[in-house]
């Protein structure tokens, strides 16, 4: 393949994704006034989250207008041009239709509904139609089918314009714009289990996210493809249960080892002959052989997560980490603060179980930390800092339990050796509630080293750190390994960049 030719296809390919993600039109065929369908929830998505392009709800045996549009009976009926089109229609009528998109000159087709590849032998059957009709997707391109479309998000309130449409599953309107792109092979993704993504983690911001459901044309290899050289994009969270084009998925994330900005965290399906049946079942692809999987991913060398909810816990870690400018932390050296000798021997244990570690102090740093510590209790050498006993001194001595907690995290965070810090703080009203925790946030964000916090004590005083920390771009965690298995993820990316 020559370099003209090569560019020529990288060419078609951005233009052909820039239509699906940035279409400047839509035709949503099965729009539906039934409140309970998919077709009214898209046409639904498009008007409340205001897409500001133009709005086609296609329904032959339909009348009167849907939030506030005339229904079509066909795409052939609408006279402007049209980028797209959504299908949320049984199977068995989209090929026809799929026909009049062609003869309408439409660039791209969503094609939502199931029974194709995943049913045997009536659903290959209706895709060979799909390919007679498209000659092989060169006439029109299709993403799907058993897909649950795609989600782009542009602003930052239900008041802005988002240019988003969403899925078929349900109307999205809390939600938040931000530098994560997902890539999945399951509907869900961009529907159930976003919305409980984006109610658990309000703060982790999308930017899009792409169901490919059977892969029947594009693929993931196309949209990866995009978000790599898309600035908006930092963090590409994917999750397959086969690959289309190993060879090039392989390529982008090697690709994606040269740029700094850019992570790749995936959950790969089907690695369990169960889970191949399952995978079988769902998208009518068989999961590759198990050591081929793993060929494949150590060739990528990607961030492997075990689950959603670990995808998405690395994937926001590295967007906050990203969007404070911080560091990642090359060697595993890190530091401790915490109020408690008890959590912070279980954390030792954890951290050397990740085989992280806790550098010796210099000079500079000790001696700042011997000042507030008392005589009959001196720090330790190593950046392992029980803050508890320099609390007692300091109250003794008028100085407030958060000018000692500062003095200690600007102590270890000054030593060069030291890479990062884990913060432990109790949470309680008479205590936190004392404390600028905006200024706190501030003064962590001076340093390009990442700081982890885990806060434990009332529940609602828990929840108010939290919001003012996320808000600042600081993670925080629910438990002690969660915290040091994110570190970790952090170094091993720092080890996959080549620059």
């Amino acid at each position: 393949m020559n370099d003209i030719f090569k560019k020529t296809m990288k060419a078609s390919n951005s233009n052909i994704i820039d239509t699906f993600l940035n279409p400047k039109s839509v035709a949503v065929i099965g729009a539906s006034k039934n409140l309970g369908k998919g077709g009214n929830w898209i046409v639904n998505n498009l008007v409340t989250n205001r897409y500001n392009g133009k709005v086609y709800p296609i329904n032959p045996n339909a009348t009167g207008k849907l939030y506030g549009l005339e229904f079509k009976k066909s795409v052939l009926d609408i006279k402007e041009d049209v980028d797209l089109a959504i299908f949320y229609i049984p199977n068995r009528g989209i090929p026809e239709l799929l026909n009049d998109c062609i003869k309408k000159g439409i660039k791209g087709a969503i094609i939502e509904a199931s029974g194709f590849e995943e049913v045997g032998e009536k659903g290959l059957e209706l895709r060979d139609q799909i390919l007679e009709i498209t000659n092989n997707f060169s006439k029109i391109r299709v993403l799907g089918p058993n897909c649950m479309g795609i989600s782009r998000i542009d602003g930052d309130s239900i008041s802005e314009n988002k240019g988003g449409f969403f899925s078929g599953f349900g109307t999205f309107q809390e939600y938040k714009r931000g530098n994560i792109a997902v890539i999945s092979q399951s509907g869900m993704l961009n529907g159930g289990y976003l919305m409980h993504i984006m109610s658990k983690y309000p703060e982790m911001g999308f930017r899009y996210s792409v169901s490919v459901g059977n892969k029947m044309d594009l693929s993931e290899v196309e949209f990866l493809e995009y978000f790599l050289e898309d600035p908006t994009v930092n963090v590409i969270a994917i999750y397959l249960e086969s690959f289309k084009y190993p060879r090039k998925f392989i390529d982008l994330c090697k690709k994606a080892k040269n740029i700094q900005d850019k992570t790749i965290i995936m959950v790969k399906g089907g690695l369990t002959k169960q889970g191949q049946k399952a995978s079988l079942s769902h998208t009518g692809t068989l999961s590759e052989d198990t050591k081929l999987i793993k060929a494949i991913m150590n060739q990528a060398g990607i961030i492997q997560a075990r689950d959603f909810d670990e995808l998405f816990q690395f994937a926001r870690t590295f967007s906050m980490l990203y969007s404070a400018g911080k560091t990642l932390p090359k060697h595993g050296n890190i530091s401790l603060v915490a109020g408690s000798g008890g959590a912070g021997t279980i954390l030792s244990d954890i951290t050397m179980h990740y085989g992280l570690k806790y550098p010796l102090l210099g000079d500079k740093a000790y001696k700042s930390l011997e000042n507030i510590f008392p005589e009959w209790m001196p720090p330790n050498r190593f950046a392992f800092v029980d803050i508890w006993p320099a609390m007692e001194k300091g109250m003794r001595t008028n100085m407030s339990r958060w000018e000692v907690i500062q003095i200690a995290i600007d102590a270890v965070l000054s030593e060069p050796e030291v890479e990062g810090l884990f913060n432990m703080l109790f949470c309680r009203k008479g205590i936190t509630d004392t404390m600028d925790f905006d200024k706190y946030a501030e003064s962590l964000n001076k340093s390009s080293k990442p700081v982890f916090l885990w806060l434990v004590g009332q529940n609602k005083e828990v929840r108010r750190i939290t919001r003012i920390l996320n808000k600042n771009n600081i993670p925080n965690f629910p438990n002690l390994e969660n915290m040091v298995k994110n570190f970790w993820i952090l170094v091993q990316e720092s080890k996959n960049k080549r620059i």
